[in-house]
């Protein structure tokens, strides 16, 4: 399993991040920052674009471990097969669900883009 480069967003736009600088500077309501429980209860703010790149940060780690896993088992430093197996389930369904999130993303993108002004 390769791991994910996070740097795709800066291949398909490269000026994504001053845009989204930019954007959170604005006060239009768009790109208004989304509230998440913090560690002691707090409340912190994110962006949209920030929880997806935490989201592929995630599934990046999974592939990682499920690939660490597989090293291991097979270089013989464990036996336990089953979290070897638990860690590549855990890995494949983040990897396909992050594939749902970018699908409806892209479907999202292509209705807007066919709207008129």
């Amino acid at each position: 399993m390769n791991s994910i480069n996070t740097s795709s967003f800066k291949q398909i736009d490269p000026d994504l991040g001053l845009r989204q600088s930019n954007l959170s500077n604005e006060s239009n309501g768009i790109n208004s920052p989304i509230s998440s429980p913090g560690a002691a209860g707090e409340t912190k703010g994110s962006t949209f674009f920030d929880a997806l790149q935490n989201s592929m940060e995630d599934v990046n780690k999974n592939q990682l471990e499920a690939d660490a896993s597989i090293k291991d088992l097979i270089a013989g430093k464990t036996k336990n097969i089953h979290e070897t197996m638990l860690q590549l389930q855990k890995a494949d369904l983040s990897l396909k669900t992050m594939m749902q999130v970018r699908n409806k993303i892209l479907e999202a993108y292509k209705e807007i883009m066919k709207m008129q002004v």
